[in-house]
């Protein structure tokens, strides 16, 4: 016959009773967590000089951004653009009437 609480039960083991299993347990916990941060961080500073290093050599894809450069102005091909006076884009209509919570 199914029982679910020693399903249950199976899923959440008890903490030990003594102070000193308890205190190593602690301890282990504190020091996978540390691991874990070290791995990462290992990781992270492998990507960041890999990603370093093509950018330097030329492997990295172009980024579009140049230090020291100015934004070169785009031609007009339109003058009815150039005003301002259009938008470009899809609206609709939106009823006010309907409430879709709080207003300030």
């Amino acid at each position: 016959m199914f029982r679910a609480y020693r399903v249950f039960s199976l899923l959440q083991p008890r903490r030990p009773r003594h102070p000193i299993v308890q205190a190593l347990l602690a301890l282990f916990a504190v020091c996978a967590f540390l691991v874990l941060l070290l791995v990462g961080a290992i990781i992270a500073v492998f990507v960041m000089i890999v990603a370093t290093l093509a950018r330097a050599f030329g492997f990295a894809r172009p980024s579009g951004f140049t230090v020291g450069a100015r934004p070169q102005p785009q031609p007009q091909a339109d003058t009815q653009a150039a005003d301002g006076d259009v938008i470009d884009g899809e609206f609709r209509v939106v009823d006010k009437s309907i409430s879709h919570g709080p207003q300030a």
